[in-house]
């Protein structure tokens, strides 16, 4: 199965990011974790523009979604929601069929002991607004962060080791029971 991860975060050092790599090398065999690294690249929404003429890179992730079975998208909570540069993202696929019916996982990482679930509601709501299929049983949120990685972001906690393939199974679950 193909994921990509797609991380809510533009930050050096991101936690959300090093979940998803650790995400993606702790993988079951049989799985392929691709990590988006273009967020920075994704122009600010123009309802205008028509959806046979997307910008550039938003045309190529429109692609890469397309070809994959399931999404992970990891975010950090800003201002008790996502951040701007993640429901940016979003918007450019809310008039497209892009994620309709897609398995998605939505986790969030925090330094905090709440574990960014104030981000988690609000990024499921714009998920369902588009008709994304939210695999709500492999939603994962992390607590303290750094108790959990090291200090070049490696993960070593074991319990958040077995979140993520309790995650990872859920959203190969949904994958196989949505084709």
């Amino acid at each position: 199965m193909k994921f990509l991860a797609i991380p809510g975060s533009i930050r050096t050092g991101s936690y959300n990011v090093a979940l998803l790599q650790a995400m993606s090398t702790l993988s079951p065999d049989g799985t392929d974790i691709t990590l988006f690294d273009g967020l920075k690249d994704i122009p600010i929404f123009d309802p205008e523009v028509n959806v046979t003429d997307l910008p550039e890179a938003v045309e190529a992730l429109q692609s890469n979604i397309r070809a994959t079975d399931g999404i992970i998208i990891s975010t950090p909570e800003y201002a008790h929601g996502i951040t701007g540069v993640l429901k940016n993202l979003l918007d450019w696929f809310v008039s497209s069929d892009t994620l309709v019916l897609k398995p998605v996982v939505v986790t969030s990482v925090s330094t905090s002991g709440l574990g960014g679930v104030r981000a988690h509601s609000p990024l499921v709501m714009n998920l369902t607004a588009m008709n994304a299929y939210v695999v709500v049983e492999g939603s994962m949120n992390v607590p303290y962060a750094r108790q959990k990685f090291d200090a070049e972001l490696n993960l070593t906690d074991t319990l958040t080791r077995q979140a993520m393939a309790v995650s990872l199974a859920a959203l190969q679950q949904a994958v196989r029971r949505s084709t």
